[in-house]
């Protein structure tokens, strides 16, 4: 571990999914002085990007489209180890999975404080929320388990078994299945986001890292962990109809060692809102590709900072965000020019991040 701070107990578990080596990117661009001033809706609320940074036990509170930290949500309120953050579709809450305490937390983006906390049972991964936002999906990585969460009763109210390793979660497009994605069982398992019963299981080449579906739901994009790339799924056949290798600019793509279970290749794939396009990170190597969808033709790759880790994008999709959590940064990418436009300091570690309309300070 390459942190400046003496690690935590329970580093082990914050660790999951570390990459084994980085490279230095280039020096960050500098910030985009012409973006326009933050505009509040009728309701007096603004966008922020909100960053988890795990090692620090904070959350960075950056504006958008200024991109300047305007608060930090203190380590006091979030506690150790926060491995993934979301938000509520109004933008009131904000739910953070945590990996020391074992629990999952909803904290106001207004006060900023925490509303509720429940604990899961195991090491909660990354989170999604159904479509009428009445329950929470938290992957249990240690127990194979996906924990559903009622948000009105704060009470766990299924437990079904997915696979060792749980990861990733993502609701599908159509809000009737939710994907769960196996760093060990090789596996995505899809659940009725209704029953939540396991529909069917989709195998993979091996373990499952971020991934992404298609609006029409017939397409799953997966990053895998020894893969320089990602893999196309068709979701009818359940079978891979596609394999993506990312360029390597010139640089060796690192080795991955195969007993490792938690060594990543890359980590952080996404959709831009509009459909079109598909930002994949090259963790080792310090850049993220710009693919075009559904052609997939490369668009341009962009320099970052040290392990990018995790992609979400602006409301408007101007921008892509991309956390660098061995640089302690983000990167502000302006998906029409395909360039990175800010670099942005944050706290120790950033990894998962979400994009929210909020109403601070009430």
């Amino acid at each position: 571990m390459n942190s400046a701070r003496t690690p935590r107990p329970l580093r082990g578990a914050v660790l999951i999914g570390l990459v084994a080596a980085a490279l230095f990117a280039p020096a960050a661009a500098a910030p985009d002085a012409a973006a326009p001033a933050v505009a509040p809706d009728a309701g007096g609320a603004k966008e922020y990007l909100y960053v988890a940074n795990t090692l620090g036990g904070d959350i960075s509170v950056i504006e958008v489209p200024s991109h300047k930290v305007v608060s930090t949500i203190a380590a006091s309120v979030v506690g150790n180890s926060p491995d993934d953050v979301i938000s509520s579709r109004d933008g009131d809450v904000l739910y953070v999975s945590r990996l020391d305490t074992k629990d999952v937390i909803a904290i106001s983006t207004a006060t900023e404080q925490v509303l509720w906390k429940t604990e899961v049972g195991g090491v909660p991964n990354h989170l999604t929320l159904s479509r009428d936002e009445r329950f929470l999906f938290v992957p249990l990585y240690d127990k194979g388990l996906l924990v559903v969460v009622d948000t009105k009763t704060h009470q766990v109210v299924a437990r079904p078994e997915v696979g060792k390793g749980a990861h990733g979660t993502l609701l599908g497009p159509l809000g009737k299945s939710v994907y769960v994605g196996m760093m060990e069982a090789n596996q995505v398992a899809v659940v009725d986001a209704a029953t939540h019963k396991v529909d069917r299981i989709i195998p993979m080449p091996e373990g499952v890292r971020p991934f992404q579906v298609s609006r029409d739901e017939t397409t799953l994009y997966a990053q895998l962990s020894k893969l320089h790339g990602f893999v196309v799924v068709d979701l009818k056949t359940g079978r891979v109809s596609r394999t993506v290798d990312l360029p390597t600019l010139g640089q060796q793509v690192p080795v991955a060692t195969l007993e490792k279970s938690h060594f990543v290749m890359n980590h952080g794939l996404g959709i831009t809102p509009d459909g079109k396009r598909l930002i994949a990170n090259a963790s080792l190597m310090g850049f993220v590709a710009v693919y075009s969808l559904p052609g997939l033709e490369l668009q341009g790759t962009i320099p970052v900072g040290r392990e990018p880790n995790w992609v979400v994008f602006s409301r408007d999709g101007r921008f892509a965000y991309v956390s660098n959590r061995r640089d302690n940064t983000v990167s502000v990418i302006s998906i029409a020019d395909v360039k990175e436009t800010a670099r942005i300091t944050t706290g120790e570690f950033p990894q998962r991040m979400t994009v929210a309309l909020a109403r601070r300070g009430r």
